[in-house]
């Protein structure tokens, strides 16, 4: 099920298969395995372009998400601070719940949950403004 997503090639802005970045990755995955609805693309804003990347991320969530418990479908956003410097969407695989996320730095990866969470300072967590249960 996973396997196609684990083959992308990172690119920068990417937001077209198989050359994604993690914001790419993330949209196209959600809207593939689970049938949500697709979520702004954010155009040519990227990690470097910083500013307008957080105005992009703060306009998606107030728009279309809401924090919530980390489930299947579900948006995973690492922040430094105020500011979420990755994404990856929350999978459950052989029972646990999973990261798929791409970077500049690797390949496409499944890290555990509390692996990705691991990593950074503090994981919010977001499912779609509209659903009237989280998963």
């Amino acid at each position: 099920m996973f396997d196609r997503y684990l083959t992308a090639t990172y690119v920068e802005g990417g937001r077209e298969w198989p050359c994604v970045d993690c914001w790419g990755l993330v949209i196209l995955a959600r809207r593939e395995l689970f049938g949500l609805p697709m979520l702004s693309d954010f155009g040519a804003v990227t990690r470097r372009t910083p500013v307008d990347m957080q105005r992009a991320y703060r306009a998606e969530v107030d728009r279309a998400l809401v924090e919530c418990r980390p489930g299947p479908g579900v948006i995973a956003a690492a922040m430094r601070g105020a500011v979420c410097i990755h994404v990856g969407l929350v999978v459950e695989k052989e029972g646990r719940l999973r990261v798929l996320e791409i970077n500049p730095r690797s390949t496409p990866s499944l890290p555990l949950l509390e692996d990705f969470e691991a990593r950074y300072l503090r994981v919010i967590y977001y499912r779609d403004r509209d659903l009237s249960v989280a998963p």
